[in-house]
C-alpha cells in the first residue's frame, strides 16, 4: 500500500509541472498578445518571470529559515563546509514544517517557467 501512495504522488507532482508548463505557456501567450510582442520574445518572458520566481523562493526560504530556525543560517555561514554527513545545517530543516509547502510551490513554479520557455523556443523557431 505505501509503494501505491508513493507511486500516486509522484504522478500528482508530475500532472501538477504539466499543469504548471502549460499555464505558464498561456501566460507567455497572453503576454505577447497584450503586448503586440512578436512570440519569440514569449520565450524571454518566461525566462525572466521563471527568474523572478527563482529568486523570491530563495528569499522566501532564507527568511522562513531565520524566522522559524534562528541561528541556522548564521551557523552554516560561520562553518562554510557540511556536516560530516555531508549535508548543511539549514537542510536538516527540509521536512519539519520550517518552510510553508506554498514556498517550494514557487521554486516548483519557476522550474516550469524554465521548461515553457525551451519549448516555447522549440515550438516558435
Amino acid at each position: 500500500m505505501a509503494m501505491i501512495n508513493r507511486i500516486l504522488d509522484i504522478l500528482n507532482l508530475i500532472i501538477a509541472f504539466v499543469a504548471m508548463v502549460l499555464f505558464s505557456q498561456m501566460a507567455a501567450s497572453l503576454f505577447c498578445r497584450i503586448t503586440g510582442f512578436h512570440f519569440g520574445w514569449g520565450a524571454l518572458f518566461l525566462g525572466i518571470l521563471g527568474l523572478s520566481l527563482y529568486f523570491v523562493n530563495a528569499y522566501l526560504i532564507i527568511r522562513f529559515i531565520k524566522k522559524n530556525a534562528p541561528g541556522v543560517v548564521e551557523l552554516d555561514a560561520v562553518y562554510g563546509k557540511p556536516m560530516n554527513d555531508g549535508e548543511y545545517l539549514w537542510e536538516k530543516t527540509a521536512g519539519t514544517g520550517t518552510v510553508p509547502k506554498w514556498v517550494t510551490w514557487i521554486g516548483f513554479a519557476s522550474y516550469a517557467c524554465f521548461v515553457g520557455a525551451i519549448m516555447w523556443l522549440i515550438v516558435v523557431l
